[in-house]
């Protein structure tokens, strides 16, 4: 086992959640308990040799049986196949798997005894936790493994206990299916620049809180059409980007000596059709002597760097109006935006906005807790009426703050407010004079913009059902990415 799995599967044993299993009280010493766990642990994420088969079988008894039993099952494999590419997968199929085979080993499942082979296997299952408990030497737990195994020529004792784990893990299987679906789609939704293990920590924490889960469970076709509509938008903002060409000198403003040729008087060229001549040109060429024109211009011969630009607030309506259509793509936007943003190193700021004086920012600075705050975004229901004048007024205090001057601000909304608050208005022109901010407003499913043209550079309405491509969000990401 490599050194990587063997961090790996120490970290998965010692998982909180994982010592809550084994930390129940049963007649199975805690020692031998956590012992299991570990051996799990490692037969889930990596490879664990096994040299001699026999101190093996004399040192866990029935649990020797018990772990070749398990390996055998399609549920062992898919686990296994799960639990190799996500941490929290690993975790939680071993909770299940130890789970279940402290059970067996407890007798909490109660196991068939129709046969000899059945009987004995349950007889060493006494024998294993006496031994365990100090009550009978490793010598006669050795042989009490062979003797099940001897008898056993039918294979009825590997056939009941993979019966067993079907029963139990055939359910857990298809969880941590579930599970696995839902973290594909949080980091199809979330910024890529995000640790995955980020992302499945804030998965497993909905996880770990059931009416969290059930919330996102609940939104499970929400969430796939917030996918969708990010791919849409993607496919937008990537068809109609501005492509960064590579340019060559190509002014001409002179003729001088060089070997340049590509760009040689034209004349030069007669040469080539004289047999004396060609050589002559050909000891120019090499000597730099050959008449060609001189060139200025630009010579990109790769991307030039991206010019550094200011930070982005996005306001965005999370009132009760918004509820359905408008809702999806505004979650959809906030992700995309913050995927842009992320990718040209902008510092970005989301601030959910409804009723007056409420907010909700979003704590996207901080890479470990952003995807807790997306996830959290995503999973809230919007509620409340909007009040245009409070989402201005927080505007304006973000504004206010040195990290935030000259920001770009986007307000996403349904227009279902007005602006009536004078003052406000005459600070915000005052503001984007003086900082140079520019302030975009979209409005979707509606015709009003409530009167927020007054404080935009530009005002866009977007149809909920269909729009162009110059109408698009992605539109709006470009202006505002491109600066």
């Amino acid at each position: 086992m490599s050194r990587a799995d063997g961090v790996r599967w120490r970290k998965i044993a010692n998982d909180d959640s994982v010592r809550l299993v084994v930390g129940r009280p049963r007649r199975i010493p805690r020692r031998r308990r956590e012992e299991i766990a570990a051996i799990l642990a490692q037969e889930l994420v990596g490879s664990r040799a096994v040299t001699d088969v026999h101190r093996h079988a004399a040192r866990h008894g029935a649990f020797h049986l018990l772990l070749r039993a398990l390996k055998e099952t399609p549920e062992w494999d898919r686990l296994r196949e799960m639990s190799i590419k996500s941490d929290i997968l690993a975790i939680l199929s071993l909770r299940y798997i130890a789970g279940t085979a402290f059970d067996i080993l407890d007798r909490t499942i109660e196991l068939p005894t129709d046969t000899v082979a059945e009987q004995s296997y349950v007889g060493l299952i006494g024998l294993t936790v006496a031994a365990w408990r100090r009550k009978a030497d490793d010598d006669l737990l050795a042989k009490g493994v062979d003797e099940v195994t001897s008898s056993d020529v039918r294979g009825e004792v590997p056939d009941m206990l993979g019966k067993v784990f079907r029963e139990h893990l055939s359910g857990a299987v298809a969880e941590l299916e579930m599970y696995q679906e839902m973290i594909a789609r949080m980091k199809e939704m979330l910024p890529k620049g995000g640790e995955d293990a980020s992302i499945e920590r804030a998965l497993f924490e909905y996880l770990s809180k059931v009416d969290q889960f059930s919330e996102l469970l609940r939104r499970s076709t929400e969430l796939q059409r917030i996918i969708d509509l990010m791919g849409k938008l993607d496919v937008e903002y990537g068809g109609a980007s501005r492509e960064t060409r590579s340019f060559v000198t190509s002014e001409a403003y002179d003729i001088g000596p060089s070997k340049d040729v590509q760009h040689v008087v034209p004349i030069e060229l007669v040469k080539l059709k004289v047999p004396i001549l060609r050589t002559l040109f050909l000891s120019q060429m090499l000597e730099g002597q050959l008449l060609t024109y001189r060139l200025r211009g630009l010579d990109w011969t790769q991307e030039p760097e991206p010019e550094k630009r200011g930070p982005v607030v996005a306001l965005i309506d999370a009132s009760g109006s918004m509820s359905g259509e408008p809702e999806l793509i505004a979650k959809a936007f906030i992700l995309m935006l913050a995927r842009r943003m992320e990718r040209e190193g902008r510092e970005f700021k989301v601030i959910l906005f409804a009723a007056e004086d409420w907010k909700l920012e979003l704590n996207l600075a901080d890479k470990k807790k952003a995807a807790k705050s997306l996830l959290d975004t995503v999973c809230r229901h919007f509620e409340g009426n909007t009040d245009f004048n409070s989402a201005l007024r927080t505007g304006l205090e973000v504004l206010g703050q040195k990290n935030y001057r000259g920001a770009d601000v986007l307000f996403f909304t349904d227009g279902e407010s007005k602006v009536t608050d004078e003052s406000l208005v005459k600070e915000w022109k005052d503001l984007r004079k003086r900082t140079g901010s520019r302030i975009f407003t979209l409005i979707v499913g509606s015709d009003q913009a409530g009167g927020l043209e007054r404080v935009s550079d530009q005002t866009w309405i977007l149809p909920t059902s269909t729009w162009d491509a110059e109408g698009s969000p992605s539109n709006i990401i470009r202006i505002i990415a491109e600066g």
